[in-house]
């Protein structure tokens, strides 16, 4: 059995086993060697990768980066419960609307607008409030199996949340070009990953 030592600022401690060193101490960016390895971040090494998502950490990887084709899926499951929202909104206060119902007319350009517009603002606070807590997705990304992280492989923070749903619906409204940039870049980011420095990672891979 492999005994594993540690560095921090307090220098060098050790030997411990592994059950001693993952029994909640152990954090990613700590420096663990054994008897004959190098010095290598904890967070790096397979060793340690099943207790590091146990804890609820998800370190964005060459195989378990989120593609286009699944992150489309996603997006899909959350446009149909959007519009389903939306629809049941306008159904619930119909009498507030600008517009009749039994009116609706899809070459009405001031009524598709008005949807347009309603359905923008519905889309981010619904990205907002389910990033936020602590599934850190949507109910379409945590149907594929997917979740949103930072750098660290931790659930990303409310300012990132705030900042990457805007900019995610600006990625798909304008014709995808935002989206596309997940075929182009080395982590499969879109532009609002890029911006807020996030990953979509796979749940299941490692």
């Amino acid at each position: 059995m492999d005994e594993f030592y540690v560095k921090d600022e307090k220098g060098e401690r050790g030997p411990f086993t592994f059950e001693e060193l993952t029994d909640g101490r152990l954090e990613p960016e700590d420096l663990v060697r054994t008897g004959t390895s190098d010095w290598a971040k904890a967070g790096d090494l397979d060793d340690f990768a099943e207790y590091f998502r146990f804890e609820g950490y998800y370190f964005p990887t060459e195989t378990n980066l989120a593609g286009f084709g699944i992150r489309f899926l996603a997006y899909f499951i959350d446009h149909v419960a959007v519009s389903f929202i939306v629809g049941m909104g306008m159904g619930l206060f119909s009498a507030y609307l600008p517009f009749k119902m039994e009116a609706f007319d899809l070459k009405n350009k001031d009524m598709m607008f008005w949807l347009q517009e309603v359905y923008m603002v519905a889309m981010i606070v619904y990205n907002v409030i389910f990033c936020a807590l602590p599934l850190s997705s949507t109910p379409g990304q945590a149907i594929c199996r997917l979740i949103i992280v930072d750098a660290e492989g931790k659930k990303i923070s409310i300012a990132k949340v705030i900042i990457r749903s805007p900019i995610k619906l600006l990625s798909v409204v304008l014709y995808g070009l935002g989206t596309i940039a997940v075929f182009f870049t080395q982590y499969r980011q879109g532009v609002h990953d890029l911006v807020a420095k996030t990953y979509v990672v796979k749940r299941d891979v490692l």
